[in-house]
């Protein structure tokens, strides 16, 4: 989303990723945890508008488990525990938004294919910023700039703290295929958050500290079919947000290709893939993505290709965005049965 900068104030809205499927803790507090493994850690990097001069740059890290109490009792629920911290440089006002939040959540499997999980997330933001090194048009002298004019903005910059708070609920069903090439999935997952409860306040200049961050509302929904006795699997998805007068709206799909051998009679065994796709963000990019996945380890590129008005000064370039996740999969490390 944008970050809209006015002379008076500041309305604030989140960094997004534009690998939605490996920003979990990013889109619902009820994700943590949520998974067939043992744990998983992700980072992902962002480099954004490169041809508008100062590029923003994102980069996150997160981490989350399970923790089972019954193992013996496949029904009961169960706690997921995580964090995630990231930091966020845009523009030549160096504005810098640093994250950290600590999520839990309860998972309550109510079937045999079918899980519901609620979370919740708590953490403190930090955001500074420097109008040093900006141009206003106070300092244009009648020929050129001039740094020594006086820009008469008023305010007063510096930094600031706030707390925040997050929360979600999620629903995920998932149906193993039998197949003589081993185990393949039928899946569906559709969750709902609401991120900034708390409105944490925006207050870089003086007399605008009633100014607070707008709620993200948060709906999303995902897929996937492997079909049967092949190595081809599909999974498709739906992102929409909205925060303040900003909304977004996310679709694609990803092709996975099977890239080992896997069959019904090897006993313990890892998959590797190759996932290739597009998603389009209405109105904003189209996104190609690759994500090669080799047992635990995998690591995903896109690119936004910027299709909107602000096109015309971007020239189409958006941004490079890179993420690396090592997770200890129960899914890739299994028992085939018959």
């Amino acid at each position: 989303m944008c970050l809209l900068f006015f002379a008076f104030g500041v309305k604030a809205q989140d960094i997004h990723f534009s690998q939605i499927n490996q920003t979990p803790l990013l889109l619902n507090p009820a994700a943590t945890g949520a998974y067939d493994g043992l744990y998983r850690g992700i980072i992902n990097f962002k480099n954004q508008w490169v041809a508008m001069g100062k590029p923003y740059r994102t980069i996150m890290g997160s981490y989350d488990m399970p923790i089972v109490f019954n193992k013996g009792n496949k029904n009961a629920a169960y706690l997921g525990v995580g964090a995630f911290l990231f930091s966020d440089k845009a523009g030549d006002s160096h504005l810098s938004t640093t994250q950290f939040n600590a999520a839990v959540s309860c998972i309550v499997p109510v079937g045999d294919f079918q899980k519901l999980s609620a979370g919740i997330e708590g953490g403190g933001i930090y955001r500074s910023i420097d109008i040093s090194g900006i141009q206003w048009p106070n300092q244009y002298n009648g020929q050129s700039y001039d740094p020594n004019l006086p820009s008469n903005e008023p305010g007063k910059t510096g930094s600031y703290f706030s707390y925040d708070l997050a929360a979600g609920v999620q629903y995920h069903w998932q149906k193993p295929l039998r197949s003589f090439r081993g185990r393949e999935i039928a899946s569906f997952t559709f969750g709902a958050a609401l991120f900034h409860t708390t409105k944490p306040k925006q207050h870089f200049f003086l007399g605008h500290t009633d100014e607070r961050q707008y709620p993200r509302i948060v709906f999303h929904a995902a897929m996937r079919y492997d079909f049967q006795d092949t190595r081809i699997g599909i999974i498709p998805s739906l992102l929409f947000m909205s925060q303040g007068a900003s909304n977004e709206f996310d679709a694609g799909i990803l092709v996975r290709i099977q890239t080992n051998s896997v069959t019904n009679y090897t006993g313990y065994t890892t998959e590797s893939a190759l996932y290739a796709g597009v998603h389009y963000r209405y109105k904003d990019a189209i996104i190609p993505q690759v994500f090669f996945e080799i047992h635990d380890f995998g690591i995903g590129l896109s690119y936004d290709i910027n299709i909107s008005s602000f096109s015309r000064a971007s020239n189409l370039k958006g941004g490079l965005e890179i993420s690396v996740r090592y997770a200890n999969m129960r899914g890739a490390l299994y028992k085939n049965r018959r």
